[in-house]
């Protein structure tokens, strides 16, 4: 074989060689995602009746606990909103859609929010100044079910007339002001430390479709105050709205 064509062959065995190097390692990568994505449906974690975390079965935590512990399938685990344990990392799930979370990498302001990463919704009525229901549209997280009752996050609007509670000052006024603002329209979502409330509603930081977050927006312009009895990532940001909107005298503020 002359030098020319053997130098022909040896490159061809080269191109054949990486390309068949090139599909291994695409397939041993994919085989890999599988193994990490466990099935929701077979896979088993443990839980205690009052806790926000799922674990493996011989969790330090669970014994040190005291608590009574059962088994759960991962998947309802996840539809309860609860968050892997940081002590004996279980196993969680990583296919489908993400949740957005403001706090992991936290940021410094709401402001900051990826509207890129969140997730999109559609309301379909509003209960208050700071209470929702929408509907989630496939693909959404596991995490979310289709129809949702949605509590906004680091704020608390006050009573309406159809509140079982006594109706609060400027209540009717910030369920007007939200319903203006989101009724029938598309929202997106973003979370923070917890996914639900005791009631079972999503916690969530809604966003319009131009960036802006409703919830700061209604501390600011005195449709709300800012909820500071459990703590978020935006807690400092929505305190100095409340004290701006206060020294302002705007919405509730102003009597």
């Amino acid at each position: 074989m002359k030098r020319g064509a053997r130098s022909v062959v040896q490159c061809n065995w080269i191109a054949k060689t990486g390309a068949l190097f090139v599909f291994l390692l695409l397939l041993s990568c994919s085989v890999r995602a599988e193994q990490q994505t466990p099935d929701t449906a077979k896979t088993s974690v443990w839980i205690t009746p009052s806790g926000k975390k799922y674990h493996k079965e011989n969790c330090p935590t669970l014994k040190n606990s005291g608590n009574t512990v059962k088994s759960v399938g991962l998947e309802d685990a996840l539809r309860r909103g609860l968050e892997p344990c940081s002590v004996c990392n279980p196993p969680v799930y990583s296919g489908g859609v993400d949740l957005y979370r403001l706090n992991n990498p936290p940021l410094r302001s709401a402001k900051d929010a990826q509207l890129s990463r969140m997730i999109p919704a559609r309301v379909t009525a509003v209960v208050d100044g700071d209470t929702m229901k929408l509907r989630i549209p496939n693909p959404r997280p596991i995490q979310l079910k289709e129809t949702e009752t949605v509590r906004f996050l680091g704020i608390d609007a006050p009573e309406t007339s159809t509140s079982p509670r006594p109706k609060g000052y400027y209540g009717e006024e910030a369920k007007a002001f939200v319903s203006k603002l989101v009724a029938d329209k598309d929202i997106f979502l973003a979370f923070d430390w917890d996914l639900r409330d005791k009631y079972g509603r999503l916690l969530a930081y809604i966003y319009l479709p131009d960036g802006t977050c409703v919830n700061l927006m209604l501390v600011e312009q005195g449709y709300a105050f800012a909820y500071v009895h459990f703590p978020f990532q935006f807690m400092d940001e929505f305190t100095k709205a409340q004290a701006a909107a206060k020294q302002q005298r705007r919405g509730l503020w102003a009597r």
